[in-house]
């Protein structure tokens, strides 16, 4: 017979439950989709972007600011969702963090592709956690846009190849080592596409944020009218650069840091 264990004794075996992100710091829930390139193959998405994908994930993201989570801002590009939370949620568990907000954003995803495609697809996340100081944020979003504007560029010169027949190994060790001119010059070449006039969600992402309004009232003791602050959620897929003084500003606005 096994002897008994009381509960005390069993949660000195989970020894990674109260790790817990640093008290008072910003961070980045950066997940990623697991298994998309099979995803999008079977759902037969356009390639080398498509807007309905695009959507998919954008509704995914969005329900993570109506799941109780409170994140400042979500940045998305590809199968890539980037969560700003300045507080932490589960008294800032990590295992509960990732756990939770990963699965969240599978479900979500998995449901939006139901609805969509009328096919039943089990969907998953991985997710990690980056603790970022307060004046870094701005840097670690514009790395993200950084990391789009490459993706952007090397989807197109590789589907460009595929195109011309190429089998994958074949189109990846073609473009294996060239710099970004020459996968312009390459796209524009074979499809007469300059890629610095694609959409502009495809080269810098989608950005989902909170936006303070006025909302016209009544006060309920005094009958007066009043001006109350209301806030709403926003999908920005016309961004600025980041790392320019118009994306700075707009970031600013955004997440209300002093310059």
């Amino acid at each position: 017979m096994v002897p008994s264990m009381d509960v005390s004794e069993w949660n000195r075996y989970e020894i990674f439950s109260e790790i817990k992100v640093p008290y008072n710091i910003p961070f980045f829930v950066r997940c990623d989709g697991r298994n998309f390139h099979r995803l999008t193959e079977e759902m037969e998405f356009k390639k080398p972007y498509d807007k309905e994908f695009a959507e998919i994930m954008v509704k995914a993201a969005k329900c993570l600011f109506k799941g109780g989570f409170n994140p400042m801002l979500a940045y998305i590009f590809s199968d890539e969702v980037n969560i700003l939370f300045l507080e932490a949620p589960f008294n800032g568990r990590i295992e509960k963090i990732d756990s939770i907000v990963a699965s969240f954003l599978g479900s979500a995803f998995s449901l939006e592709l139901h609805f969509r495609k009328k096919v039943n697809k089990i969907i998953s996340f991985d997710a990690r956690i980056i603790p970022i100081p307060k004046e870094k944020i701005l840097k670690y979003l514009a790395w993200r846009q950084l990391e789009c504007w490459r993706n952007h560029i090397n989807s197109y010169a590789f589907y460009t190849l595929i195109e011309k027949g190429l089998n994958r190994e074949k189109a990846a060790k073609m473009l294996k080592g060239l710099k970004s001119i020459e996968l312009h010059e390459l796209v524009f070449k074979e499809k007469g596409l300059n890629l610095a006039k694609t959409p502009t969600w495809q080269r810098r992402g989608v950005l989902l944020y909170f936006e303070e309004y006025f909302k016209e009232s009544t006060n309920k003791i005094t009958g007066e009218k009043v001006l109350a602050v209301r806030r709403k959620l926003v999908e920005n897929w016309d961004l600025p650069i980041f790392n320019s003084p118009e994306g700075e500003k707009f970031l600013y606005k955004i997440i209300k840091i002093k310059n």
